[in-house]
């Protein structure tokens, strides 16, 4: 679905907030906008299953990475 409301494509790095505008570029910085409605939904969606696990895989990676660097560093303050 396209939609005429628009969103800076770089809103996340340089802003607090999401901008809005209706023009191709962000009012406030200058980056382009993107178009800011969600994908449509499908019940029928093929590959949901396989997105969603390789999110949880992502998910469950950076923990244990964020667990084993939590290990780290408490080692590395015991001695």
């Amino acid at each position: 679905m396209k939609s005429d409301i628009r969103v800076c494509s770089a809103w996340r790095g340089r802003h607090d907030r999401p901008v809005y505008s209706l023009s191709q570029t962000c009012p406030e910085c200058g980056a382009p906008t993107e178009n800011s409605a969600p994908a449509p939904y499908n019940p029928d969606d093929t590959y949901g299953e396989y997105r969603r696990a390789r999110k949880r895989r992502a998910a469950e990676e950076s923990q244990t990475a964020e667990e084993s660097q939590a290990t780290r560093d408490s080692q590395a303050t015991e001695e």
